[in-house]
């Protein structure tokens, strides 16, 4: 009867939920190497109106140093935004600055010293229960003694094809040590082309990359924390990031253990 009391009490619960207006989002740097930089500007989409994001066309997008330098960046694709003449040096301070539609927004960060990569090499993992076998990158570098402290993001790639785990690394407790790395976010077969970057980042944007971490995991677990953006160090109120970034990259061909 207390079971069949309890049945009966069930009522079903309809919370009504609000559409959320789509807001700016920017994701630019600036490296230390001779490529392409590229400043990417779109716009978020509603929950309740899952899309792919749509991009900003359109806008004019400018970069300039501490020293009054600018570089103004042509818009190639659709909020593809790009500048072939640009490469940063450690010690500068970067400043991207963004007019769209009579708003200016802004964001700088500083390029920190380029840090090498003392080794790379593969190791075969045989693989548990839990994961799969196969070939895995174990990285080595040493952090800089008069430098602390200092923030990186290893990102890697197999062939052009970017990994999306986020991996972060700070020298709190190894300062002046040399670190080694495990590159836990994917495995790869013989004959894969895998790409390392060892990023050195300033702490804007390696605070803008953990709470990303943050956000992701939450969501993915399904916590029920308040929801929240990633930390920005753009003004304007919108979302994204823009970085100096100091990389060095270096890339293999996974050969089978003999």
């Amino acid at each position: 009867m207390i079971l069949l009391g309890c049945v009966s009490c069930e009522e079903e619960i309809s919370i009504p939920l609000k559409s959320v207006a789509s807001e700016i989002v920017i994701e630019g740097r600036v490296t230390n190497l001779n490529e392409l930089q590229v400043v990417r500007i779109s716009k978020t989409t509603d929950y309740f109106n899952p899309s792919v994001p749509s991009k900003i066309s359109g806008a004019e997008v400018k970069i300039r140093d501490d020293d009054g330098i600018e570089w103004a960046f042509q818009e190639t694709d659709p909020g593809v935004y790009v500048n072939g003449s640009l490469s940063g040096e450690s010690g500068k301070e970067y400043t991207l600055e963004v007019r769209l539609d009579g708003r200016v927004i802004e964001g700088s960060s500083v390029m920190q010293t380029v840090v090498p990569l003392d080794s790379v090499r593969v190791e075969y993992f045989p693989g548990t229960r839990f994961a799969e076998p196969g070939y895995f990158v174990i990285i080595q570098f040493t952090d800089p003694p008069e430098e602390e402290p200092n923030y990186y993001r290893v990102k890697m790639y197999r062939g052009s094809q970017p990994n999306p785990v986020i991996m972060l690394l700070d020298d709190r407790l190894t300062n002046d040590n040399q670190m080694e790395f495990f590159l836990y976010g994917g495995s790869y077969l013989p004959g894969d082309t895998a790409i390392v970057e060892l990023q050195t980042l300033d702490y804007k944007t390696y605070q803008y990359y953990y709470t990303l971490t943050n956000v992701l995991a939450n969501d993915q677990q399904g916590a029920t924390a308040t929801p929240a953006n990633p930390t920005t160090n753009l003004s304007g109120g919108v979302l994204g990031y823009f970085g100096a970034i100091a990389l060095v990259r270096d890339t293999l061909i996974i050969e089978p253990v003999r």
